[in-house]
């Protein structure tokens, strides 16, 4: 099929794509099982907070970043939101850092039934508790959001920026098997994560997760991918027939993001694409690394001027086909895909070479991966618990990253003087939105914005100055 981006120029602006994260993880009591403890109240009102939320259970935190340009910049945030909310933590709190959960007692399944501080979710989560159980909605992962440059889309009908959207999403999902390989973490369950266990994971894998058997639903493996139009209507059909509660009970790999419903789609145009297929990362202190992210946006650049198949309906058929026995193949093996896996790779080295140092290093770091299966995070995970358990590890590794949370200053915060660190702070724990404009970072909240360095303490609580400040926040 035709490529729709083939200009140079065009080309290069894809470096300046936005991404975007959102990590779920638990919060868990130092014996490895979930909270029970409420959300921090240190970190502001949920019913409008931009950086800290929850989900599903109490314990289930969302952290939220904003989008940015520079990966430098999105990781510094996204390690400055979780080194504020590890601070927000009891004495004897902690993250675990693996997507599926530990395993859960029948009190811990009775408490998440009965506690939920956020009321405009009830009916939903009440539904999504009847069809799918606790366990199922209790897997977390990483989420990141990916919007094309303000300066690629100018001039472009809804219909065209539709278009490259869309190319890129039919797109991963012929490469979405790749993602399961390269980055693949969830190789066993806790033994209560099923109500039966399927023999097909009697032995570790890849990704449950993104297996037939991790976070999906039966109605996401029938939509269709060949066009928007058919993505739309058989989501709509699923909505209509009751099959799926509404556009959000849709656990496809990708979302097509619109702040209004999904049928504006047509009219208005897609704002940004959501991929949600990582699994949390334990060898990293944020739940995914900068190596990860920089990657990532390499990849899915890649996918914008990578021509389609002609044979799109088969080709996809296949890649859904090949993600499935990706996730189930054993960690520490190599692929029964290898072959295609380093073509692929060495075709995104290829289009790597015009983009940042750091960028390029990346693509080689985690395309090092396809011949080396032992460096991938899923074969990692389990070596590790070779030598001890999967409970045992992964509570080594939240109590490591804790310490390495606690022991720094968050690093956005790092620059500024006391005061400033302070206000910092306490404006990302209040749900004041932090835009970082060169080198001014400006506060801003429903109805007022000021500069950071334009605010004096002279003695006053960082929070109590934001309050008077900011009067919305009481």
């Amino acid at each position: 099929m035709r490529n729709l981006i083939v200009n140079p120029q065009q080309i290069a602006l894809l470096q300046q794509s936005r991404l975007g994260v959102e990590v779920e993880e638990h919060r868990i009591n130092n014996s490895g099982h979930l909270s029970q403890v409420p959300h921090p109240t240190d970190l502001g009102s949920r019913r409008f907070h931009p950086y800290f939320q929850s989900d599903f259970a109490e314990s289930q935190a969302e952290i939220i970043t904003d989008p940015h340009t520079s990966i430098t910049a999105l990781s510094r945030q996204l390690a400055t939101l979780q080194a504020i909310f590890a601070h927000a933590l009891q004495p004897n709190e902690l993250i675990w850092p693996l997507s599926l959960p530990p395993e859960v007692s029948s009190a811990d399944l009775t408490f998440i039934a009965n506690n939920f501080e956020r009321p405009a979710y009830q009916d939903y989560r009440d539904y999504l508790l009847e069809k799918y159980g606790i366990q199922h909605a209790i897997t977390t992962g990483s989420h990141v959001s990916f919007s094309l440059p303000t300066a690629l889309l100018t001039g472009q009908s809804v219909a065209a920026r539709n278009q490259l959207y869309f190319h890129i999403v039919q797109n991963f999902m012929l490469a979405r098997w790749i993602l399961t390989y390269l980055f693949g973490a969830t190789p066993q369950a806790a033994p209560n994560y099923f109500s039966t266990f399927p023999t097909a994971l009697a032995q570790p894998v890849r990704s449950i997760r993104n297996s037939e058997y991790g976070f999906t639903n039966t109605t996401s493996e029938n939509v269709r991918y060949t066009s928007l139009a058919s993505y739309l209507h058989d989501i709509d059909a699923a909505i209509a027939t009751g099959q799926l509660y509404s556009q959000h009970e849709f656990y496809g790999p990708v979302r097509l993001k619109k702040q209004s419903k999904l049928n504006d789609l047509l009219t208005e145009g897609i704002d940004y694409l959501e991929f949600r297929v990582f699994d949390l990362d334990p060898f990293s202190a944020d739940a995914i690394s900068q190596t990860t992210l920089r990657f990532f946006k390499v990849f899915i650049s890649y996918l914008a001027v990578r021509p389609l198949p002609d044979d799109l309906a088969a080709a996809l058929a296949h890649a859904q086909q090949r993600n499935r026995q990706v996730a189930l193949e054993a960690p520490e093996r190599p692929s029964a895909f290898t072959n295609e896996l380093q073509a692929w790779l060495q075709q995104l080295t290829d289009f790597s070479h015009s983009w940042p140092t750091d960028y390029r290093q990346a693509v080689t770091i985690i395309a090092q991966r396809a011949s080396q299966p032992e460096l991938t995070p899923s074969a990692r995970i389990m070596y590790a618990a070779s030598q001890q358990s999967l409970t045992a590890f992964a509570l080594a590794q939240a109590t490591l990253h804790r310490q390495q949370q606690q022991q720094q200053i968050p690093p956005e915060a790092a620059p500024l003087n006391a005061d400033q660190q302070q206000l910092l702070i306490a404006a990302y724990q209040l749900g004041l939105r932090v835009k970082h404009r060169n080198t001014t970072i400006q506060l801003c909240g429903q109805h007022s914005a000021v500069e950071l360095t334009e605010i004096q303490l002279n003695g006053t609580k960082a929070t109590t100055k934001l309050q008077q400040l900011f009067p919305e926040l009481l």
